[in-house]
């Protein structure tokens, strides 16, 4: 009987799916209106992209085949098992073909970085947009013909890291959506002081110092600053993550390349690419977990002599995630259950064995641990309350941003459209949303159709299935929900990974059918990196997916030209005494330099501040302007040129450094007021 529910499955996922899908694009048509409707299209368009990749792949039975016979005739073996391809008559490995040409792209933004009068965010966009598609394509095919284990993680590792390597090169200062300047003064006084004490204690990071110990550390041993310490960090962090995906899928499958697949996968998710550079104290944690999750798999079957090492090996990770980060775990508690609980349910209500569950007690000391040091220090549990409460209140229909208000200066407020929803759903964001629903579902029914081959890994395949749901984009925005998604990605990868699997293993197809799976999974390594990339304005500025109105792209970092005007601001407006309202980046550039500023107001076409001063930036209206005049409250300010021009002619200019500049407001002056003079 047991054997009759994978059929089932099979026959009634993917219709179950495009129905449910359609209802609700309907519903969202008719509730939420045009707009939202045509978003969540997305989903209907995903899952039939996914019927047609099976029917053209092949409706039969996968070939389970993996050995070096089969290899093409511009290919051949040594005699270590490595595959080389003929080029102009010499035997040239493809592993070290796709290294050198990352190492090209890599240097080519880093040159164009450096050379004045060549635009390093067009160098990266064409390494984005041309590099990985060439490099994931030539992966994959190794990947059809057979390639060593340590070649394939060499070659994935270094097409994940063209991204945010790329993004740290080509961005005087990424700050993204606003964690990081804090942690690098955090770092800043780590490294100073030699001690995490330094941190004020004021601050949450005073208990949970782990981040900014480490980066601290690295600063003061290699001279680093810490903004590079905290960049590359992050960068080699979620490397070693793709490694422990693989080493991890290794000891759930017994066949090799599985595994291989797995970690292509998880090299391929949005989240792996945002965290690897938006790298703060979670993302840290989360990596940390993911390598005790594989410890408790590996040592699972371990001897007495086995689990002395595991406890060696575990422990001091352990330690550092009860002081790195809080929240992480409980966004983990969830997972572990599932992990447990999945195949114990399995055997004993279907009959189902063999499923792998982690090790219990070292991960359930690093749960109680944290739970008795946040009681015992007072800290995090009034603030995951009021978190929890505040997720409930803050659901929205999505705008440019979560709940955000928007004000124009000197502009028009765009509306909805039907035709820019249509147009959003082709954006960086519409195509990898709509290429991951593809290839979940497809990896589902790939899975299914070979239930033997994934049964060990049953509880991370049902993870992956379960978490699957909150990687896709939905017209209500979630407050937190990025955060959620970080820790999925790697067990989602498990699904991600079952497809491409099920492509390159299919032996006896030609070439030419399993194409259409070929271009999905090269199309999605690609569309990943892209749709987080959000310091290339260009490639955002169109109408997407997230956004209701087509808004100008929030700025995300800073120019070495703009942080040095915030160093010379910072220094005026110490030298006399005086304080600063202006906008939340603008905040952000000036504390880093330790000079606090306060976030105006804007009130009937006006801009409105308590403090003596306005900092303004010229590049206000290249931008959609943020500002948070209070926690988890947003306004999205729209300013055109002709109107900060009129205020600067017009208004008190006291300070200026050509990017930045600093008003006081003026009796002839009309866009900027001091409310109480």
């Amino acid at each position: 009987m047991v054997h009759v529910y994978p059929r089932i499955i099979l026959r009634l996922f993917l219709p179950a799916a495009l129905l449910l899908a359609l209802i609700t694009s309907v519903t969202a048509f008719q509730l939420l209106g045009p707009v939202a409707g045509i978003k969540s299209g997305y989903i209907l368009i995903g899952l039939l992209f996914a019927v047609v990749l099976y029917l053209a792949v092949g409706a039969r039975e996968f070939e389970t085949g993996w050995d070096a016979e089969g290899i093409g005739s511009d290919w051949k073996s040594d005699a270590g098992g490595r595959s080389e391809f003929a080029w102009f008559g010499s035997a040239v490995s493809p592993y070290k073909l796709v290294l050198v040409f990352v190492c090209v792209l890599v240097a080519a933004v880093a040159a164009a970085d450096a050379v004045p009068g060549i635009d390093a965010s067009a160098v990266r966009t064409g390494a984005i947009v041309v590099g990985l598609p060439v490099g994931y394509s030539a992966l994959i095919l190794q990947l059809r013909r057979g390639v060593p284990t340590r070649e394939f993680l060499a070659q994935a590792v270094a097409l994940y890291a063209l991204d945010p390597l790329t993004k740290y090169l080509s961005t005087a200062f990424y700050f993204g959506r606003g964690d990081i300047p804090k942690h690098v003064h955090y770092i800043d006084l780590v490294a100073t002081t030699g001690t995490w004490r330094s941190i004020p204690e004021l601050s949450f990071y005073h208990y949970f110092p782990g981040l900014q110990t480490l980066g601290g550390s690295i600063s003061l041993l290699t001279g680093f600053p810490a903004y590079d310490s905290l960049m590359l960090t992050g960068i080699v962090t979620y490397a070693i993550v793709i490694c422990v995906s693989y080493l991890l899928a290794r000891l759930l499958f017994s066949a090799q390349p599985i595994a291989l697949c797995v970690a292509l996968g998880t090299s391929m998710l949005a989240p792996i690419h945002r965290y690897s550079v938006y790298f703060y104290p979670q993302a840290f944690a989360v990596a940390l977990v993911l390598i005790l999750v594989f410890l408790s798999v590996r040592y699972i079957d371990a001897d007495s002599t086995g689990y002395v090492e595991y406890l060696l090996l575990s422990a001091p990770l352990v330690v550092a995630l009860w002081f790195t980060h809080h929240l992480t775990v409980v966004l983990f508690v969830p997972i572990l259950l599932c992990l447990v609980a999945i195949p114990i349910l399995a055997e004993r209500v279907f009959g189902v064995g063999d499923m792998i569950r982690p090790r219990i007690p070292v991960l359930a000391i690093w749960v109680l641990g944290s739970v008795q040091y946040w009681l015992a220090q007072g800290v995090f549990v009034s603030s995951l309350l009021d978190s929890v409460a505040n997720v409930f209140s803050q659901g929205e229909i999505a705008e440019s941003e979560a709940g955000a208000t928007i004000e124009a200066l000197g502009t028009e407020i765009p509306e909805p459209s039907v035709g820019e929803a249509v147009l959003s759903l082709a954006s960086a964001g519409g195509i990898y949303n709509i290429l991951l629903v593809c290839a979940l579902a497809f990896g589902v029914v790939c899975i299914v159709r070979a239930p033997a081959r994934y049964r060990r890994a049953g509880g991370f395949v049902a993870v992956g299935l379960l978490g699957s749901v909150l990687m896709l984009r939905i017209p209500i925005d979630i407050h937190g929900l990025t955060r959620i998604q970080l820790p999925l990605s790697v067990f989602v990868a498990f699904l991600v990974g079952g497809g491409i699997y099920a492509v390159v293993s299919a032996r006896n197809v030609p070439v030419k059918r399993i194409a259409p799976g070929l271009f999905v999974f090269v199309l999605l390594a690609t569309a990943g990196p892209a749709v987080v990339s959000d310091d290339l304005y260009d490639l955002h500025s169109g109408p997407d997916l997230w956004e209701t109105r087509t808004l100008p792209e929030p700025q995300k970092e800073f120019t070495a030209t703009e942080m040095e005007s915030f160093r010379q601001s910072a220094a005026y407006a110490e030298r006399y005494d005086v304080t600063v309202e202006t906008d939340w980046p603008s905040s952000i550039g000036l504390s880093r330099y330790g000079t606090d500023s306060e976030q105006f107001a804007v009130d009937d076409g006006r801009i409105r501040t308590e403090e003596e001063l306005l900092l303004y930036r010229q590049r206000w209206t290249d931008h959609s302007v943020r500002l948070i005049p209070e926690q988890a409250s947003l306004v999205t300010l729209l300013v055109s040129e002709e109107w900060l021009g009129e205020t600067v002619r017009t208004e008190n200019k006291v300070y200026t450094t050509g990017e930045v500049g600093l008003l006081a407001d003026h009796s002839d002056g009309s866009q900027f007021e001091r409310a109480n003079p």
